[in-house]
């Protein structure tokens, strides 16, 4: 079952995120995490978290967070992180948690979404053209503040 992550899933959501982060090399401190979290799980402002649940245990989410564009004519929406646990992966799942998170941003207004994925990471490109994102030749830069 795919619903809105809550207060209430901190503790199994930060287990994710750690996995997460471990998996792509940018092991961050809980502290961080939480930081990032938080205000996600107290409203839809900024942007969502979707979980998915199995018998009452979580073994994936999806970040979707929220912005405007010029270029895309208004509000857009940056899917940030698709994870699913390791033994839960090869069945659809991160397919279903895609899929429900387009229709939102598209139920929200948003009139493009963006994602990013690894060089590394070719079997997620191949799901996520699939389902029709094209790929770009743009070059993300990034600074911390």
């Amino acid at each position: 079952m795919i619903r809105l992550g809550n207060k209430s899933d901190l503790d199994a959501l930060l287990d994710l995120l750690g996995q997460f982060a471990l998996e792509a090399g940018t092991a961050l401190p809980k502290q961080h995490l939480e930081a990032a979290l938080v205000p996600m799980l107290q409203g839809m402002e900024l942007g969502e978290i979707w979980v998915l649940e199995n018998t009452q245990e979580l073994i994936g989410y999806l970040v979707i967070g929220w912005g405007w564009g010029v270029e895309s004519g208004g509000k857009e929406a940056l899917i940030d992180e698709v994870f699913i646990k390791p033994s839960h992966r090869n069945q659809g799942h991160g397919r279903q948690l895609v899929e429900h998170a387009l229709d939102h941003a598209k139920q929200q207004g948003a009139k493009t979404v963006f994602l990013e994925t690894e060089k590394s990471n070719p079997d997620s490109r191949k799901l996520y053209v699939d389902l029709g994102f094209e790929i770009e030749e743009s070059i993300w830069l990034r600074k911390a503040l």
